[in-house]
């Protein structure tokens, strides 16, 4: 970076399965000031052309890329280098649904910005820390050293962005058992005992766990044996990846507000379905944990749809989760607490700024240089 810090500028580039979201900060005395926000929805549109937005920002000296699939070789913050592309090409295709279009936006990046300094931040160090009982696959020890299986974890940049505003607004309860649910186009939970994750609900890829808006979570791997001689890998992977999830059991959209809106009973049965889904890791980690302290709802729909979360949470209030019906309904596009003074477990729905979260894993990678 340059000397002056009055010229510094840093970018975080957060691309999703269904959206790419930017912030540019102005560094001054190591602190990062929000200069700008930028979004773009890509889940009816086609895909946003990198070049036709970086043009059109003021140069950076650090550039911060959240990469979904760091495999065996990315495990955190990691300056990028041309010398590392073969590298990287074998971790391209672990999350077909990020890591190509992170691909295209570092590589735009690159050729806007010679100079500046790209950091790659992945989804999966974040759980790197996990316990082993958490991690590992019961498959052949030498079948997963040899294929480099493990339960990965992903969407870290968000569990870990959700803590650290869940210690803003409460740190005595952000300092114990927490679970976070990270509700988008992707959907997964983590348990987490001060803020070091304990266990996720995706694993080796991001295709399971949760129900999800067209992957479909948890699945009996003997119904994929069942289709194998029927369907190839590539075929597979596409009904994985873009026919599954909300978008097959409603038979009409992968949208949460679409189904929302929706009269039919088929769009009700994938609300309902995605809902016991989380209610059951919910009582599944609240097990982990040996109890709850908060339940922290994010991502686009854990923010924005009060009714998904009334219906995930009153079912569960023997386990100590009292909402608050109005702070529920009136919550505005900032979070804050949706549980009743007196419920023994905190419960908040929080924005979770994954790209200021990207750009300080950044500057302390850039500071430690």
């Amino acid at each position: 970076m340059t000397a002056d810090p009055a010229t510094n500028i840093a970018l975080s580039i957060n691309t999703g399965s269904q959206s790419v979201r930017l912030a540019s900060y102005r560094i001054e005395a190591g602190t990062a000031n929000l200069m700008k926000r930028f979004h773009y929805d890509e889940s009816e549109t086609a895909a946003i052309d990198p070049l036709s937005v970086l043009l059109n920002l003021p140069s950076p000296e650090l550039v911060m890329h959240r990469w979904v699939h760091g495999g065996d070789w990315l495990t955190g913050p990691y300056q990028y280098r041309a010398e590392d592309a073969e590298e990287l090409d074998k971790l391209v295709a672990l999350a077909p649904l990020h890591n190509p279009k992170a691909y295209r936006w570092l590589q735009a990046a690159m050729g806007c910005w010679p100079d500046a300094q790209q950091i790659l931040i992945p989804d999966t160090g974040f759980f790197r820390t996990m316990p082993e009982v958490a991690w590992r696959i019961p498959l052949p020890r030498g079948l997963c050293k040899h294929h480099g299986l493990r339960r990965h974890g992903f969407h870290g940049l968000a569990h870990a962005a959700l803590w650290r505003e869940l210690r803003e607004h409460d740190p005595t309860r952000a300092a114990g058992r927490v679970i976070t649910l990270q509700l988008g186009g992707g959907c997964s939970a983590t348990a987490l005992l001060n803020g070091h994750p304990q266990d996720t609900s995706m694993g080796y890829s991001p295709l399971s766990g949760l129900l999800m808006s067209t992957r479909p979570g948890d699945i009996d791997v003997g119904a994929l044996l069942a289709l194998l001689p029927h369907y190839s890998g590539e075929n597979l992977a596409t009904i994985l990846n873009h026919e599954s999830g909300l978008r097959a059991v409603s038979g009409e959209s992968g949208d949460m507000r679409t189904l929302l809106a929706s009269r039919r009973s088929a769009a009700a049965m994938a609300i309902e379905q995605f809902c016991y889904r989380i209610r059951q890791y919910v009582g599944a980690y609240a097990a982990v944990l040996g109890g709850l302290d908060a339940l922290v709802f994010g991502g686009g729909i854990g923010l924005h749809a009060p009714v998904i979360r009334e219906h995930i949470v009153q079912p569960l209030e023997w386990l100590g989760l009292r909402m608050d019906a109005g702070r529920n309904a009136g919550l505005s596009d900032n979070g804050g607490r949706i549980s009743t003074p007196d419920s023994p477990v905190g419960l908040y729905a929080l924005a979770g700024d994954e790209e200021r979260e990207l750009c300080e894993q950044g500057l302390a990678l850039e500071g430690s240089q």
